[in-house]
């Protein structure tokens, strides 16, 4: 089940229109909802009202700064003076108005008290997220979530059914009323290999790069390779548990008929667990078609996505 995305309300200067979409597309790779009047205000619409609406309800509020929007007076002092009348009614350890800085320029004396980003400065996006999350979970907005990252010898088919229950997850057959969990995924590349981060169970996932396994015996020892070359810059990938695998199901199939976010790409029929039921059968689960199963430790021409 796919969270709500945050909205991010981006106030800017229209000479910073072009940088600012680039930040647009960036917070929408990372799971939020950013909201500007150049791509979000329909024609015909009350526009002043629509964006006034969008600034009270959006949880964060990015004032855009350079040379272009410094002391310019206008819509987007305008916008600036509303952000400031919210922030004024929220709690004092709340994160809702973040200056920007996209170049070297003054901040205004007005918004030096908060803690500015300067989006030019290398490395900066991924500290930048982390004060949105930070304000999410003092919201509320988002609940972490822990799940079972040691594998089990002998989960029963009994077990595998309440740990649905439990965890509301969805099965086809075995729990189609799951709702599943809220997920805020961030797609990325690094060192040239493409992931997903899952910021709600703090999983991070292979996005495509995974590989037909004649048994998870061979699964296992695709980990070890992964392991080895320091995949992502990473050497602790393994086999996720079926606990794991299944908080990726989703209630109804993405356009390419596999039930689970498209942010993943390439998904096969099924995916090898860590988790057996028996010394010579395993859980595997299928996205194709929204269940899990156990199968023959030897059973061929199955996936295997490393997770960390």
């Amino acid at each position: 089940m796919a969270v709500q995305k945050p909205k991010v309300f981006l106030c800017y200067a229209h000479k910073d229109r072009d940088r600012v979409e680039a930040l647009y597309q960036k917070l929408s790779d990372a799971g939020f909802a950013p909201w500007m009047n150049s791509k979000d205000i329909l024609p015909g619409e009350d526009w002043k009202q629509v964006l006034l609406k969008a600034i009270r309800e959006a949880p964060f509020f990015l004032a855009c700064l350079s040379n272009n929007s410094v002391n310019k007076r206008g819509l987007i002092q305008g916008e600036i003076l509303e952000a400031l009348d919210v922030w004024r009614q929220k709690l004092d350890s709340d994160i809702y108005f973040i200056p920007v800085r996209l170049e070297e320029c003054q901040v205004p004396e007005a918004l030096a008290k908060f803690q500015w980003v300067d989006l030019f400065s290398d490395n900066v996006f991924k500290w930048f997220l982390q004060g949105f999350r930070a304000g999410m979970e003092r919201l509320g907005v988002i609940r972490p979530v822990r799940l079972r990252s040691r594998p089990i010898n002998k989960l029963s088919k009994k077990a595998v059914k309440k740990m649905l229950q439990e965890n509301d997850f969805f099965d086809v057959y075995k729990h189609w009323m799951g709702k599943g969990i809220q997920h805020q995924y961030e797609a990325l590349e690094q060192q040239g290999k493409k992931l997903v981060i899952d910021h709600i169970t703090g999983l991070t996932w292979q996005q495509s790069d995974f590989r037909k396994g004649k048994s998870s015996i061979t699964g296992h020892g695709y980990i070890q390779k992964l392991n080895d070359v320091e995949y992502a810059g990473y050497s602790n990938w393994r086999l996720p548990t079926l606990e794991e695998i299944l908080s990726l199901m989703e209630l109804v199939k993405n356009k390419e008929g596999f039930y689970i976010d498209p942010k993943f790409n390439n998904i096969q029929s099924a995916i090898w667990t860590a988790d057996k039921k028996s010394a010579s059968t395993v859980w595997v689960v299928y996205f194709a078609d929204g269940f899990c199963s156990s199968l023959r430790v030897y059973d061929d021409a199955f996936c295997v996505r490393a997770v960390r």
